[in-house]
């Protein structure tokens, strides 16, 4: 039996031979070394350089909601980007609810919002392994914030990340927006595959989107290649 490679050594070669264009549903514009695409419906740009095939810059601008809701048409943007899944589990899923063709399961700390599953998205106690095809959540950004609208701590984002990587499949996608800063954990098995910092307006407060890529199991499965 041929050994596995380590984590680190997993991660380089998937890296080295992934083109995460593949992951891209929307039209594609090549520009000199640049492959461009729009944030339709939302106004904004993401491009991949030819030097880092692996990875999605962009910037986007979207008009802000109150109560913790996403901003307007942020979900239609990421279904119109990277293809609609309804096998997606929304972890701190507050105002997000089951609807057919978009999301298969919620989890959230609060009762009145009626998830699938109360409970804590840094954990995911009840979910096995490897059930879903898409990871979505979108915390609390501060420790105000947490406290004052969600009556919790804040999340370790860390933990969110690994506990959505646990549930999600080989293959799967995961999206996780935060606050403005550059959130760089990434787990085992998972690649960081894009960063699309989001303009909020009227008060131009800045998100930033981070968008990972579950390669293999923890490290333990081999490297599945270029997508097919």
């Amino acid at each position: 039996m041929v050994p596995l490679p380590d984590a680190k050594n997993l991660e380089m070669t998937a890296q080295e031979t992934f083109d995460v264009l593949k992951l891209v549903k929307a039209k594609i514009i090549r520009d000199a070394n640049y492959s461009i695409f729009r944030t339709d419906p939302c106004k904004g740009i993401c491009f991949v350089t030819d030097e880092t095939p692996y990875f999605i810059h962009g910037r986007m601008a979207v008009k802000g909601n109150a109560g913790g809701a996403y901003p307007d048409h942020y979900l239609d943007f990421i279904d119109a980007v990277f293809g609609k899944e309804y096998n997606t589990i929304e972890a701190c899923s507050r105002n997000v609810k089951v609807e057919v063709g978009r999301t298969a399961f919620t989890v959230d700390v609060n009762p009145d919002f009626q998830p699938s599953i109360v409970g804590d998205a840094q954990i995911l106690a009840g979910v096995p392994n490897g059930r879903f095809h898409r990871w979505r959540c979108d915390p609390p950004y501060n420790p105000d914030t947490a406290k004052k609208m969600y009556g919790t701590d804040l999340p370790n984002f860390k933990c969110l990340v690994e506990a959505g990587a646990r549930v999600c499949k080989v293959g799967s996608l995961l999206f996780l927006l935060l606050g403005p800063d550059n959130y760089q954990h990434v787990p085992e098995g998972v690649m960081r595959v894009g960063l699309i910092y989001i303009s909020v307006i009227p008060n131009n407060e800045t998100r930033a989107l981070n968008i990972y890529y579950k390669y293999a199991d923890n490290g333990e499965e081999g490297y599945q290649g270029q997508l097919l």
